[in-house]
């Protein structure tokens, strides 16, 4: 009985430490691009990180993290995870879908972790896609912004693009809004933290939080905010409204222009005056 009861012992020891091992590669890869290219990156769960940077070209390092302490099986899960640097006739793209994947006793998911990290010229447009991690874009980017995660945050600088951002579990957060921003989550907040005068379009919708934009005191623009759970506050700005009570704030800033829109079912929402 003694001598079962340490083999078990013995057994779950080594499961433990297998289970906490990992063996990393990083795949880097760069590419000369023109203006305009089209940069798609789409992966299977981790966390996807871009810096804008307007002397660069495209530098990407894709992390593949294999839980497992043999260097030969690591090679084995990351080969089957087929990832795909290239640039052809239609852009530069990173693609890795996982199909295969296996178990260990007791529960363990035995799997590869990846993440993207790129450093990319400021006039490409970015398309952006993960399944589960975070998704950062620094630098003011002067073409179109996609960014899609099922499981993490979005947050973006900003530029002179269209950005469309959704996400199904964190907040998003823009600094910046020269043209247009659509933004979508069902889990968190949205901050918008500046909307330039010649924005054309500012649409932030949420299910689980509040709303926060910063509006130049100088636009023009055309006002809806409405929640279910809070308050909308508009503050320091010339706002003249056709709706205003404590959960809709409808009209004009200034003149009025390009809409700016507001929709929570889980927060309050504020509109106030903030400056480049």
């Amino acid at each position: 009985m003694c001598n079962k009861l340490l083999l078990m012992l013995a057994l779950l020891c080594a499961i433990s430490s297998n289970a906490s091992a990992d063996i990393k590669r990083v795949r880097v890869e760069n590419f000369s691009v023109e203006p305009g290219t089209p940069i798609r990156v789409k992966i299977d769960g981790g966390s996807i990180k871009v810096n804008i940077d307007p002397t660069a070209q495209v530098h990407i390092e894709l992390t593949q993290v294999a839980d497992t302490d043999s260097e030969k099986e690591a090679d084995e899960m990351i080969a089957k995870a087929q990832a795909v640097i290239e640039k052809n006739t239609q852009g530069v793209r990173v693609l890795v879908h996982q199909e295969d994947r296996s178990w260990l006793w007791f529960g363990h998911h035995r799997e590869v972790r990846f993440n993207v990290n790129m450093t990319v010229p400021e006039k490409v447009n970015l398309d952006l896609d993960t399944s589960g991690g975070s998704i950062h874009v620094n630098g003011e980017l002067q073409g179109d912004l996609r960014a899609d995660t099922s499981g993490g945050s979005i947050n973006v600088t900003g530029g002179t693009g269209k950005m469309n951002l959704d996400t199904s579990g964190g907040g998003i957060t823009v600094d910046r809004v020269l043209k247009q921003v659509h933004a979508d989550t069902s889990g968190g907040s949205i901050h918008i933290g500046y909307v330039a005068p010649g924005v054309t379009d500012v649409n932030a919708d949420t299910s689980g939080g509040g709303i926060s934009i910063g509006l130049d005191p100088a636009g023009d623009y055309n006002l809806d905010a409405d929640t279910s759970g809070g308050s909308v506050n508009v503050k320091n700005l010339a706002f003249n409204a056709s709706k205003n009570d404590r959960t809709h704030a409808e009209g004009k800033i200034n003149r009025g222009g390009a809409r700016v829109r507001a929709d929570t079912s889980g927060g309050s929402i504020d509109i106030y005056a903030a400056h480049p």
